[in-house]
C-alpha cells in the first residue's frame, strides 16, 4: 500500500482521499483552511446535478457519475442529492436546446418538452416567455455541496485517513524516494504518491512544473426572498432550472439557507485567489434581480443571502485530470470551470484511479493536460 497525500479538501479532494482509503492506502489530506470553508468552489448548500448538457461526452460521464453520488448516499447514511427534476430552457429555435435533445436521446435520458402554458401549469413560478421552450429532465436536481465535502472526509477518515487542516504547502520536490512536501511552517513530508485538487490555488502550487492555463474569476449569487410562502418555490412544485440563451440558473427553496437562489454562469472577473474582492456591489445583484423580475414571478428583489464564490477556468471549459509531465506520482485534477461539482465524486474517483496507475475505464483524452501546455 501506498502513502498518498491529497492537497486539497474540497469536491475532489475529498472523494479521492475516500476511495484511495477505503483501498487500503495510508491517505493525508492537506487542506490549507478548516474543512468545508468558503473560500474556495465546493462550499455551500447546493449545486446542480443533471445529465442535460449540449455536448454528449458529459452526458455521458453523468452517467457514470450518478451512481456514484447514490453510493456515497448509501455509506454516509444521509441525505445528499434532492431529486427535483430540472427544466432547461431558452428560445425554441435556440442552437443549445437543439444539441441537448440529441445529446439526451442519444444517451437515452428521458425528458419531456414543454411550452409556456405547461410550464405555467407544471411550474406556477418559473415563467417561460413567449417563443421560449423547455426540456424537463426528472432525473436532475441537486446536491447538498458542504454535506458532500464532509461526507466524504468522515468516511475517508473511517478508513483511516488523517487530515491535516491549516497546514500551507509551498512546493513539491519529486526525489528519487518519493514526493517531498515542503510547508509553510517549514516542515517537510515524505509521500509516494501526490494528488493535486487545490481548486484556485492548483496552478500556483505546480507553476514550477507547468504552466496551467487557468484563470480564477470572482462570482456571484444571491437568495431572494419570496413575496408568497417559500412553499411555492419549494421543491414539490420548482425545480432546479438553467436558461441556456442568457447562462441563468436557479434552485428551488431548500429549507436550509434563507430565500430563493439565482445565480449567473457568466465568467466573473479575474482575481487572486488570496485576493478576492468579497463585499457585494449592486452590480452583483441587479442582472439577477432584472432577471429574477422577468422569469419567477413572486419573487421580490430583497436579498436574503449573498455570497462570492470562484470559478477555476480551463481556456476550454474541460477538465484537467492528468500526470505531471515526466512525473506519474503526482496527479492532478483542476479547472473545473463553474460546471464540475456534479462530477468530483467521478473525478476523485478517477483521480485514485491515475494515482496508482490503474486503467480508467473511459477515454478521457479530453481531460490531458498536453491539450493545454503544447
Amino acid at each position: 500500500m501506498a502513502r498518498i497525500a491529497v492537497l486539497g479538501a474540497g469536491g475532489v479532494g475529498s472523494a479521492a482521499a475516500r476511495f484511495l482509503a477505503r483501498e487500503g492506502h495510508e491517505v493525508t489530506v492537506v487542506e490549507q483552511f478548516e474543512p468545508d470553508h468558503d473560500r474556495g468552489s465546493s462550499y455551500g448548500t447546493s449545486r446542480i446535478i443533471r445529465k442535460t448538457y449540449t455536448d454528449g461526452f458529459y452526458t455521458a460521464l453523468m452517467g457514470q457519475a450518478y451512481p456514484l453520488w447514490d453510493e456515497l448516499e448509501r455509506e454516509a447514511g444521509e441525505r445528499l442529492f434532492e431529486r427535483t427534476g430540472g427544466l432547461f430552457f431558452g428560445p425554441t429555435d435556440h442552437p443549445e436546446l437543439a444539441a441537448i435533445r440529441r445529446a439526451l436521446k442519444d444517451n437515452g435520458v428521458p425528458f419531456e418538452e414543454l411550452d409556456p402554458a405547461a410550464c405555467a401549469r407544471r411550474f406556477p413560478r418559473l415563467r417561460l416567455l413567449p417563443g421560449e421552450s423547455g426540456v424537463f429532465e426528472r432525473e436532475a436536481g441537486f446536491l447538498r455541496a458542504s454535506a458532500c465535502v464532509r461526507a466524504n472526509l468522515r468516511l475517508a477518515a473511517a478508513h483511516g485517513a488523517r487530515l491535516r487542516t491549516r497546514t500551507l504547502v509551498e512546493g513539491l520536490e519529486p526525489r528519487p524516494g518519493g514526493i517531498t512536501l515542503a510547508l509553510a511552517s517549514g516542515e517537510s513530508l515524505e509521500f509516494d504518491r501526490v494528488v493535486v485538487a487545490a481548486g484556485p490555488w492548483t496552478a500556483r502550487l505546480l507553476d514550477r512544473f507547468v504552466p496551467l492555463p487557468f484563470t480564477v474569476t470572482r462570482q456571484t449569487y444571491c437568495h431572494f426572498e419570496p413575496e408568497v410562502s417559500a412553499a411555492e418555490f419549494g421543491a414539490e412544485q420548482f425545480p432546479v432550472w438553467i436558461d441556456f440563451a442568457t447562462n441563468f440558473y436557479g434552485f428551488p427553496y431548500d429549507g436550509q439557507a434563507p430565500g430563493v437562489k439565482v445565480a449567473w454562469h457568466e465568467t466573473g472577473a479575474p482575481t487572486d485567489p488570496d485576493r478576492v474582492e468579497r463585499e457585494f456591489h449592486e452590480s452583483d445583484r441587479e442582472p439577477l434581480r432584472r432577471y429574477c423580475a422577468q422569469h419567477l414571478p413572486g419573487l421580490s428583489p430583497r436579498v436574503a443571502f449573498e455570497k462570492v464564490c470562484l470559478y477555476t477556468m480551463s481556456p476550454d471549459h474541460d477538465f484537467v485530470v492528468d500526470h505531471l509531465p515526466g512525473e506519474p506520482r503526482v496527479t492532478l485534477v483542476g479547472g473545473l470551470s463553474g460546471h464540475g461539482f456534479k462530477f468530483t465524486v467521478l473525478l476523485g474517483r478517477i483521480a485514485a484511479w491515475r494515482a496508482m496507475d490503474q486503467k480508467v475505464p473511459w477515454e478521457l483524452a479530453r481531460f490531458s493536460l498536453a491539450r493545454l501546455t503544447r
